[in-house]
């Protein structure tokens, strides 16, 4: 596998299993809060072969999600100027992205809600490589895909001017 990175992946692992199982004791511990009958135990409200099963179903989603759920992506451009990177920073700040960094051709971007970042258990980082062609974009698949065809579009118009 071209590019995998082993400490990346088990990272996010690592967080999708513990931000899934806190968010499920989350719910779990307001449902035994607002029920109205006294006598249901904590424990009670999972039954054992349910706790098994909720188990398989995190690890099994946090093993795969990282697989799927981040992409690298090409966008081809003839070259990329600084007008082009203002106009990035707009796409990147219209699908709710700030610019954290610019630095030896490589940008950077952060979710600006803290609930997305939340829900995306701190892993909304877009990276933008702009040192040759194809630009490269590697970061949550939804958001990079959303933002790349921006740019795809943007850039064709230009080219055509």
């Amino acid at each position: 596998m071209k590019g995998f990175r082993a400490w990346v992946y088990l990272r996010r692992v690592a967080k999708y299993i513990l931000f899934y199982t806190l968010f499920i004791l989350a719910l779990l511990a307001i449902v035994y809060f607002t029920t109205k009958d006294p006598s249901i135990t904590f424990k009670e409200l999972i039954s054992p072969q349910s706790r098994k099963d909720l188990i398989l179903l995190i690890i099994a989603f946090s093993a795969v999600y990282p697989f799927i759920g981040f992409v690298k992506k090409d966008v081809h451009v003839n070259k990329f100027t600084e007008e082009d990177k203002e106009k990035v920073c707009h796409m990147a700040a219209e699908a709710g992205f700030f610019l954290v960094s610019d630095e030896n051709g490589q940008m950077i971007f952060k979710a600006r809600r803290f609930g997305m970042r939340l829900f995306r258990v701190f892993e909304d980082k877009i990276t933008l490589d702009y040192h040759e062609n194809p630009l490269v974009m590697d970061g949550m698949r939804r958001d990079v895909q959303r933002i790349a065809r921006h740019m795809e579009y943007y850039f064709r118009q230009v080219e055509k001017e």
